[in-house]
């Protein structure tokens, strides 16, 4: 059997978990320039550029009507208010530790499922649960003040709110080509996102400068362009549950990229949280792929 295929994917994984943990640190450097509405806004306004690129061979796919009431969950959970929130999130606390914390996302895909799908809950997802939770509570035990805390649960609801969408574009993609429900959606959280993002440059002060402008660049481009179809090629090469294995990886970048660029220190209770989390999406995301090959 020829391995090269697999071999192959593992770069452009280590390149989509370095893109997406460095996102939470390029979101803190401005974060006290563009509020966060503004800059969750402009970013996927940007990311619409390289989305539109990549889909182009699938925009005339049909989308059958009862389908996009799903389109518009996915775009205001997923890509609105997640997006927000987690922006939101990075301004109010630490780049690692937002991005922390958004690595518990596999679970949460997980525990959606169940609850929307009816997916059976077992025992391996009652320890996963378990897991999370005492990840999550070591790393708030460590957390530095009010604004901290405030931050860590702003971006554990976007985590439940991505979760969420994330089951409901399962069953998109199921029809569906992914990178079409990805630009669409995207394209819906604007009718969202712009209202919003200009609400809060009239009501926050807006600090436009060359660094401003070259962190929404790269927000937009790398953080959610190119990351999108560095994660696709990904998952053409290797099985989504192998893919999830390396979700760990996101906030060890945003860890060392938050000590590089931001001068961020971290609490034991970090690295404690931090290996609580990981052994958590392995357990979880293996759990998964255990019921994907019972169901074949």
């Amino acid at each position: 059997m020829d391995s090269a295929p697999n071999n192959r994917a593992f770069f452009p994984l280590l390149l989509t978990f370095f893109f997406w943990g460095s996102v939470y640190v390029a979101g803190k450097m401005i974060a006290k320039d563009i509020p966060p509405q503004l800059l969750a806004c402009l970013r996927c306004t940007v990311a619409m550029a390289p989305l539109l690129l990549m889909a182009r061979g699938h925009l005339s796919t049909k989308i059958a009507p009862k389908d996009w009431k799903y389109f518009i969950l996915v775009g205001f959970l997923g890509y609105f208010l997640t997006i927000s929130l987690i922006q939101l999130g990075i301004s109010l606390t630490g780049a690692s530790m937002a991005s922390l914390i958004n690595s518990l996302t596999p679970v949460s895909v997980t525990v959606m499922a169940a609850l929307i799908l009816k997916e059976r809950i077992t025992r391996a997802k009652v320890l996963c649960l378990i897991l999370a939770l005492a990840g999550t509570a070591v790393v708030t035990s460590g957390a530095g003040g009010q604004s901290d805390l405030l931050g860590i649960a702003v971006v554990l609801i976007s985590v439940l709110c991505w979760g969420t969408a994330s089951v409901y574009m399962r069953r998109l993609t199921a029809s569906y080509p992914a990178i079409l429900v990805t630009t669409y959606s995207m394209a819906i959280s604007l009718i969202f996102h712009i209202p919003a993002g200009i609400f809060s440059a009239l009501h926050q002060s807006v600090v436009i400068s060359p660094k401003a402008v070259a962190v929404v660049l790269y927000l937009g481009l790398i953080g959610s362009g190119l990351s999108q179809f560095t994660w696709t090629k990904c998952l053409s090469l290797l099985p989504a549950s192998t893919c999830s294995l390396f979700y760990p990886l996101q906030p060890t970048f945003s860890a060392l990229l938050g000590a590089l660029f931001l001068g961020e220190q971290f609490r034991p209770t970090f690295f404690i949280g931090l290996l609580l989390i990981s052994v958590d999406v392995v357990l979880s995301t293996r759990e998964s792929s255990r019921q994907v090959a019972n169901k074949l």
